[in-house]
């Protein structure tokens, strides 16, 4: 979860207020591109924190859920959840 550690801490501090974020947002947040997946599967943004989906369970952890994704304009709104 590394990779995505950032993204948490950035949700974290936004305090419960929801985003919408671009998917160059998200990599300059992190530090690194998004995998293709991102761009190719939509599953790559469903909630679910399974071990393997660490990008979820950054958003997740940090009290988000993904509530919309626009995989063609490339955005992301995440809206709390708790």
């Amino acid at each position: 979860m590394r990779k995505y550690k950032p993204l948490q801490a950035h949700l974290e501090r936004r305090r419960g207020r929801p985003e919408m974020l671009t998917f160059e947002d998200i990599e300059c947040i992190i530090g690194k591109e998004l995998p293709k997946s991102a761009l190719v599967h939509r599953s790559f943004w469903a909630n679910d924190n399974q071990d393997h989906h660490s990008h979820a369970r950054a958003w997740m952890g940090a009290g988000y859920r993904v509530a919309y994704v626009d995989r063609d304009q490339k955005v992301v709104r995440f809206e709390r959840t708790r």
